[in-house]
């Protein structure tokens, strides 16, 4: 990045990431969070204290809220992939401010530097770690399975946990490739978990591609139940 952004478009790009993060925190902080299988998410994101590691991961139309709202709540090491671009550069910004180590890179482009930065990560001898990014990112196609989170977590010995959101009151932006949404101010958002799993380190590719399948159809099995809860129709 230090040969694509000079001084001037750091600058100019931090204030930008600094005016998003501040906008962000007022808008979802006016937003009210539910749990399904809440005790999933006391268990491995909150009473953790350093025994495990977790991968955890969604769809990329949630990304935004779940990005803010473990930002948020996680004291503990986190960690979430973000791309090599420009605007890579103000998410990698923002995620700072939210106490995120940022691997720079995406399934499309330096993925494999990216991962290999989520290993070394989640690798430190301490435990209590959270790494998490979409699974059907960065360009789609929405609500398949790419095998990198299920590759880390494999790697890496971590619980892999599948999670979801929905909401009472959304911006949908229906044009876009994942029908990304956004929960509007004073909606309630209902944040979803699955049981977490263990990928065995001995999984022939057969084997892998049955996980993944299985991921897939949990994660949206998980998303269609979050949605019928808020009633909402996508």
């Amino acid at each position: 990045m230090k040969n694509i952004i000079n001084g001037k478009e750091n600058s100019i790009l931090s204030l930008i990431s600094w005016i998003i993060t501040l906008i962000v925190r007022i808008w979802f902080g006016l937003v009210k969070v539910k749990f399904f299988n809440k005790e999933i998410y006391e268990t491995y994101f909150i009473k953790n204290n350093g025994k495990t590691n977790v991968v955890a991961v969604s769809w990329h139309r949630n990304a935004i809220f779940i990005f803010y709202f473990f930002g948020r709540k996680l004291k503990h090491p986190k960690a979430v992939m973000v791309s090599k671009s420009k605007d890579g550069e103000i998410v990698a910004k923002v995620a700072k401010y939210f106490g995120y180590h940022t691997a720079r890179g995406s399934s499309s482009r330096s993925g494999k530097t990216a991962l290999l930065d989520m290993i070394d990560f989640l690798k430190d001898e301490k435990k209590g770690k959270f790494c998490g990014t979409p699974v059907d990112g960065p360009q789609g196609p929405a609500r398949k399975v790419k095998k990198g989170m299920l590759v880390l977590a494999k790697e890496t010995g971590s619980l892999f946990i599948p999670m979801a959101i929905s909401g009472t009151s959304l911006l949908t932006f229906r044009k876009a490739w994942d029908k990304t949404i956004i929960p509007l101010p004073f909606s309630t958002v209902v944040l979803g978990f699955n049981s977490p799993i263990i990928i065995p380190p001995d999984l022939s590719d057969e084997e892998m591609e049955k996980v993944r399948q299985n991921v897939e159809d949990s994660l949206n099995d998980l998303t269609d139940k979050v949605d019928d809860m808020c009633h909402y129709k996508g």
